[in-house]
């Protein structure tokens, strides 16, 4: 019998703790909107007692709930990806008759505006998807024992054509789909081929941002996902880690989480010396808005680090050759210290023909700020250079010319490697053309321990983001030849634990790729 209430709830479905924290952001975005209906999570058996915790803090009901048998005996369906073999199991969603009406999230999803409006649609309201199915990771229902039980007989042995629940639902309700506007459930991937979903960004009305494929902002970073610029987009995973930042804060306030717990590599010293650095920049400094896009693409941005030992009239020379170059669009000078070497009456002073500013590290001192996304930056690409490397023009526009032919990856002029092969896996930060959205996701989306470990082992900060930009494209490296290169080399004695520690914080696997290619002019 169905139960005489009114209430409405949103609920989503958790198998385990390995989609823990996307679920406690997804339940931390939706109390963000100030919902008053219920949040409902129903979990499995295998969902550990901390992760419930952490989600009842955040605000969500906890119902257990039995799994419910996969369908589907082939070996190669669990493998795709499409579904675990437990998703089955939010279809007890039909069984919450205390509720009117709910409507289900899938933990990959996140709110980014109300929804409250979504119960005022009727049941299996939901977006289409490519081909015409509707996605079920957002979609409207209305728990009914009927219903519920007429599902349970049915599914087993009801075609899907995914060999998923999404499949199995499309099935079942294909004579009552009610579709939803895009804004409700934005796939990631159709921003980048839609001019409608591109809108939903640009004028800021989508609701919901739902990470689909297997390119999730928590795992980006080392998958070498083939399709990953389909499903990647800085600026909205962005979002997504802004809110996994402000829910950890609210955590730790209750000790359900703790930032130097986080911290798992063996004998990393647990006293944490850049605290809310990440937060402080990508969230505080840097506008809302910063990663949208770079339109820029027949230029690039100069970034070049300076240290207490630099000299300037080197720097000025190379001032000079950078501002001369007409690939050159501006140039930043990162660490300059106010009032040392440099000022901005000196800089105005030397008539350069491209725009320098200064860039200050503020108050964090740690050689990850080379890697910080700078405001202003509209190019794609940005070459990254140290003051005591020289570089003749001519070198300097043949390395971007390569670079746009081959702009997933780090093209540079010195390489680096962890084994006795000559191939070479790393490009020095010392002289390299990368995207400009790299220096993003290297500050805002990797994970802070990664940041943290770099702290206490500064001259491997080129080893980390090399493995970010391979395991995110899978690319290799691309080394350029140029006579003109001259530059103060070092070696790091711990290199090989270097790379050993900070692949075990990418998901314990080193992502960088070999190449013993080297690209030379043509005389």
């Amino acid at each position: 019998m169905q139960d005489n209430n009114n209430k409405n709830a949103f609920v989503t479905f958790l198998c385990d703790d390995v989609m823990g924290e996307a679920t406690e952001v997804l339940v931390y975005s939706l109390k963000q909107t100030n919902t008053q209906h219920d949040i409902v999570v129903l979990v499995l058996d295998e969902v550990t007692p901390i992760v419930r915790r952490r989600l009842e803090h955040l605000g969500a009901k906890i119902i257990n709930v039995n799994q419910v048998k996969y369908p589907w005996e082939s070996a190669s369906a669990r493998r795709k990806g499409f579904n675990k073999a437990c998703r089955y199991s939010k279809l007890n969603l039909w069984n919450l008759t205390q509720y009117k009406k709910v409507v289900f999230l899938d933990a990959d999803t996140m709110v980014v505006r109300s929804i409250d409006d979504l119960f005022d649609y009727p049941q299996f309201s939901a977006v289409v998807d490519i081909g015409g199915v509707m996605n079920t990771g957002v979609f409207v229902a209305e728990p009914n024992q009927e219903t519920f039980k007429d599902i349970m007989n049915t599914y087993e042995d009801a075609p899907s054509y995914n060999k998923g629940d999404q499949g199995f639902l499309n099935y079942y309700f294909n004579q009552s789909t009610h579709p939803l506007p895009g804004y409700y459930n934005l796939m990631v991937k159709f921003t980048h081929f839609s001019t409608l979903a591109a809108s939903f960004i640009s004028q800021n009305t989508v609701r919901v941002l739902h990470f689909t494929s297997e390119t999730k902002p928590w795992n980006f970073y080392f998958l070498h996902q083939r399709e990953w610029r389909e499903n990647y987009d800085g600026y909205l995973f962005g979002l997504w880690t802004r809110a996994l930042r402000n829910m950890r804060i609210e955590l730790e306030k209750a000790d359900l989480w703790s930032e130097e717990e986080s911290l798992i590599v063996k004998n990393q010293p647990t006293i944490i010396k850049n605290k809310g650095r990440a937060q402080a920049i990508c969230d505080m400094t840097l506008k809302r808005s910063y990663g949208r896009r770079y339109p820029k693409v027949n230029q690039f941005t100069v970034i070049i680090n300076v240290d207490p030992q630099t000299n300037r009239e080197q720097l000025v020379d190379l001032l000079r050759i950078y501002s001369s170059s007409p690939k050159v669009l501006q140039i930043y000078i990162h660490g300059n210290t106010p009032g040392q070497r440099l000022s901005k009456n000196y800089l105005r002073r030397l008539q350069l023909k491209k725009p320098v500013q200064l860039v200050f590290d503020g108050a964090y001192d740690t050689p990850n700020t080379r890697y910080n996304p700078i405001q202003g930056i509209t190019t794609e690409a940005v070459y990254m250079t140290d003051s005591s490397t020289s570089l003749s023009l001519e070198d300097l526009e043949f390395g971007f010319s390569v670079w746009r032919k081959n702009a997933d990856s780090i093209v540079g002029y010195s390489s680096d490697t962890y084994d006795k092969r000559q191939d070479y896996s790393m490009i020095q930060s010392k002289a390299m053309f990368m995207k400009s959205d790299y220096l993003y996701a290297y500050t805002c989306l990797l994970p802070e321990q990664i940041h943290y470990y770099i702290d206490y082992h500064p001259t491997c900060h080129h080893i980390a983001i090399n493995m970010l930009v391979s395991g995110m494209t899978g690319t290799s490296p691309l080394l350029l030849d140029a006579p003109s290169f001259n530059a103060i080399h070092s070696n790091s004695v711990e290199k090989m634990d270097c790379i050993n520690d900070l692949s075990f914080m990418f998901n314990n696997n080193n992502p960088l790729v070999f190449n013993n290619q080297v690209i030379s002019k043509l005389e």
